[in-house]
């Protein structure tokens, strides 16, 4: 199987050279372990560790879950072992890795100690794919000693960059323009724009079956469909139900396969209250635990100063859209007639997130929609600061239905420079309003 190169590495390495415990977190599948063995492998090269002085533990291993729980201490002890010496007399720098921390609560106390006993030489790595555990036992003992960073499935950029080898550059998002961005898209659509074919398979691939590393590798369409399937009923069965948050595992699966169906929409805890005859705090509990655990992502909406009146409920969008899919049994490409425009706006706007989340200081994001039901998909600041309407559309041409979208924004939004729809057609550009619209190609979206 191919490596495919992660953004986030750099991330990690940059974070792991600051006086911090790096915590790595995100879903099930998307990379975590790969990840943390590929640092731990290079770990001299990076600067971040000596030759042989690099450990990963993983407490998926029920027999060190049981060591740890007699001693606290016993990963210490382990690791002064194989290096000759206790831990804290060793001089070179030392990379510690532990993978699912989790799930043994009672190492938490240990990684204080020993952070605050080898602040100089000892390089702490901690991960976990449930952010309410993990930052729940963080807060408790690791307050001012932890760095979090999040880790996505792969992202639109990641995987143009791995299939056509293009050098990804600065993040369109990051690069724009502030006035006539006009060149800039022609020459951003140039650098990829003879891997057009092949791209746009690409996009069948992963619309389909989302971007999960180790489900995109895998060859055969069927073989796909069964590991999506299996994972959904790991995460109910080993981490919902582990958990005891959840007091009906059939109703928190009935609201989590509600909202496959209603992928990229806003959320309603009144209406979903009533359709599933669930109570609504209920309902609020099971989002939240959805969110925790890296299934729902959820965008607010964008309101105005002005006295128009807008809508305030959230939209949800699934961290994977092979998930979702696989939970909405939208399984063949004639059923993207019918949810495609959403899954296609769930991979732009999880694009988007995999780079802004781990940013210093993330950028704004929301969504625009008025009682009108004019809409824009997705609006972040420009470099200026101005807020910048993105329309997000799988068809090829521009739909008129979009000109009083965007018409209903440039008049709320005086200051924004200019809109982009980004769909799978070619560049072009029209006016509304008195400001350009950028068509852009959705392979410049990265």
């Amino acid at each position: 199987m191919s490596f495919i190169d992660r953004d986030i590495e750099e991330i990690c390495v940059s974070r792991l050279k600051l006086p911090l415990i790096l915590a790595l977190i995100g879903p099930r599948q998307v990379g975590k372990s790969t990840l943390l063995n590929r640092i731990k492998g290079n770990s001299a090269l990076l600067g971040i560790a000596e030759k042989d002085t690099s450990f990963y533990f993983s407490m998926d291993d029920a027999l060190l879950r049981a060591e740890v729980k007699k001693d606290f201490r016993y990963l210490e002890k382990e690791i002064g072992r194989t290096l000759g010496r206790e831990l804290k007399e060793e001089k070179r720098k030392v990379l510690v890795i532990i993978d699912e921390v989790q799930k043994t609560p009672e190492i938490f106390d240990w990684l204080k100690l020993v952070f605050d006993t080898c602040p100089k030489t000892l390089k702490l790595v901690v991960c976990g794919s449930s952010s309410l555990q993990l930052k729940k036992h963080s807060v408790e003992s690791l307050a001012g000693r932890i760095s979090f960073v999040k880790m996505f499935p792969l992202s639109i950029r990641e995987l143009i960059t791995f299939e056509t080898g293009a050098v990804p550059g600065i993040p369109l998002w990051l690069s724009l323009p502030e006035t006539n961005p006009e060149s800039f898209f022609r020459e951003r659509q140039a650098v990829v724009y003879r891997e057009k074919n092949l791209l746009e398979k690409l996009l069948e691939h992963i619309m389909l079956t989302g971007t999960l590393p180790g489900i995109y590798t895998t060859e055969k369409t069927s073989d796909k469909q069964v590991m999506l399937q299996s994972l959904i009923n790991t995460y109910l069965e080993k981490d919902i139900r582990g958990q005891g948050e959840v007091g009906s595992l059939d109703d928190y699966t009935n609201l989590l396969k509600t909202l496959s169906y209603e992928l990229g929409s806003t959320f309603n805890v009144a209406s979903l209250s009533r359709d599933l005859g669930i109570a609504a705090n209920t309902v609020k509990k099971y989002i939240s635990i959805l969110r925790d655990t890296f299934v729902l992502n959820v965008l607010p909406s964008l309101q105005s100063s002005k006295r128009k009146q807008f809508v305030k409920n959230s939209k949800m969008y699934f961290y994977d859209t092979g998930i979702a899919n696989a939970l909405a049994k939208r399984s063949e490409p004639e059923h993207l007639r019918q949810s495609g425009g959403f899954i296609f706006e769930n991979l732009l706007i999880n694009s988007f997130e995999a780079e802004n989340e781990n940013r210093g200081s993330p950028g704004e994001k929301y969504f625009f929609r008025d009682y009108e039901d004019r809409e824009i998909d997705f609006v972040f600041p420009a470099k200026n600061k101005a807020l910048l309407p993105v329309e997000i559309y799988s068809g090829k041409v521009f739909p008129k239905e979009k000109v009083k979208n965007f018409r209903a924004f440039f008049e709320t939004f005086e200051t924004a420079p200019y809109g982009l729809l980004i769909y799978t057609g070619e560049y072009a550009k029209i006016s509304i309003s008195g400001k350009e619209v950028h068509m852009l190609p959705w392979y410049i979206w990265r």
